[in-house]
This record gives C-alpha cells, sequence and structure tokens, in this order.
C-alpha cells in the first residue's frame, strides 16, 4: 500500500516508535483533541484503527493528521 518498498517489519517499528513518541511528549492539549461526544474524531479514530490493520504505517499518518485537526479547530 503506501512505502511499498519498506518491509512489514519495518513499518510495524516505525508506527511504534511514533506511537511512543506521541504518548511520551502527550499534554493536556492532546486529550483536548477528542472532545466527548464529538461524532467526527470518533469515527476518524475508528477508522485509523481500522486502517492500520491493513497497513501499519497509516498509525503515524492518523496521529500527524489529529493533531493537525487539532491546530485547525484550536484556531
Amino acid at each position: 500500500m503506501i512505502f511499498d518498498n519498506i518491509s512489514i517489519h519495518g513499518k510495524i517499528i516505525f508506527s511504534v516508535i511514533c506511537a511512543g513518541l506521541w504518548i511520551f511528549f502527550r499534554t493536556d492539549k492532546c486529550y483536548e483533541m477528542l472532545p466527548n461526544h464529538s461524532l467526527f474524531p470518533v469515527i476518524f479514530v475508528m477508522g485509523g484503527v481500522y486502517l492500520n490493520y491493513y497497513d501499519p504505517i497509516f498509525l503515524p499518518l492518523c496521529l500527524v493528521l489529529l493533531f493537525c485537526y487539532t491546530l485547525f479547530i484550536n484556531n
């Protein structure tokens, strides 16, 4: 799918590192990204989890998109 020249193991390692960095450097603003009772973030996260099973590289992409979504909503 995405970055086909990288092995699946490489994609998984990259995704795990990105998720770890996201968790390690999260702030209170990270929790504001996913407001309660908001349909868009729920659907987005569900879609990201679904796509992650097809190709692990979707996890970092979804984290970046969530960050951009937060910047857009906060401005």
